[in-house]
């Protein structure tokens, strides 16, 4: 285990920029995870781990066992005042990976249902919408490039391991989504729309466009969709969290696939 003490440190340098800077961190293909859970979920997927960053004085069965399952070569210790200059929580587990995330760069056709995420800014809503996407069974989801990093380490915690069960590819305009998806779009709205529980959705393959907090889609996204559909809410009642509409709206087509 190799000791940090210094902020001056290169390797330190290196990953205050991956937790600081989205940019450096997509060029670099490179990301941090913090937390046991979601270093179990890395580990359990058998995705590669660049370096694991441990907060010195740390401890616990949790930790070591997933320390246990790192090479030591690639295990650093940080000094406290470090360690939380990176860390994206408060008071976490101690423990963060290094990981490293493909870009895709050619296009290559999807199968199964894709979820499609326009302009969603908070990483905490890429994260949920990420595990929501995967507890339905959704093995893709394409980002807009006006979409928060989908790889980001808030995003990352967020999602709690959805990352490592689903293809991810960002950066996808309008213009370029006939090269990954060419089934029927779903877009959600608040208005001019037919309510979800009314609404003919696909028996086979579908996609879903869900847009950002509050403008919601663009024009031009609603106008790829062959199908627009609101969730009817309890009056008084304005909106959803954008990843709450998405768990109803894909928990929805599931439940009608079963019937």
């Amino acid at each position: 285990m190799k000791a940090i003490q210094s902020a001056a440190n290169a390797e330190f340098k290196r990953w205050r920029r991956l937790a600081a800077n989205t940019r450096f961190m997509k060029t670099q293909g490179r990301t941090l995870a913090e937390g046991l859970h979601l270093a179990q979920a890395i580990l359990d997927a058998g995705h590669p781990v660049a370096a694991a960053l441990v907060r010195a004085g740390a401890a616990g069965a949790g930790l070591e066992a997933c320390l246990g399952r790192i090479d030591t070569a690639r295990v650093h210790e940080l000094a406290p005042a470090l360690f939380d200059a990176l860390a994206p929580v408060e008071h976490g587990s101690g423990l963060m990976l290094e990981v490293p995330f493909e870009r895709a760069t050619a296009p290559r056709r999807l199968s199964g249902d894709v979820l499609y995420l326009e302009g969603v800014q908070d990483p905490g809503n890429i994260g949920a919408l990420l595990r929501v996407a995967a507890a339905a069974g959704v093995p893709a989801v394409l980002a807009a490039p006006a979409t928060a990093a989908l790889w980001s380490p808030k995003a990352l915690r967020a999602a709690q391991g959805a990352h490592f069960a689903l293809r991810l590819v960002e950066d996808v305009t309008l213009e370029g989504l006939d090269d990954w998806f060419t089934g029927p779009w779903i877009g959600t709205a608040a208005r001019d729309a037919v309510c979800l529980w009314d609404a003919q959705l696909p028996v086979g393959q579908a996609g879903w466009m869900l847009g950002s907090e509050g403008a919601g889609l663009s024009p031009a996204a609603l106008g790829r969709c062959f199908l627009r559909v609101s969730i009817p809410l309890a009056a008084g009642v304005e909106s959803l969290n954008v990843a709450s509409a998405a768990a109803v709206c894909l928990f929805e087509l599931q439940r009608r696939r079963r019937t």
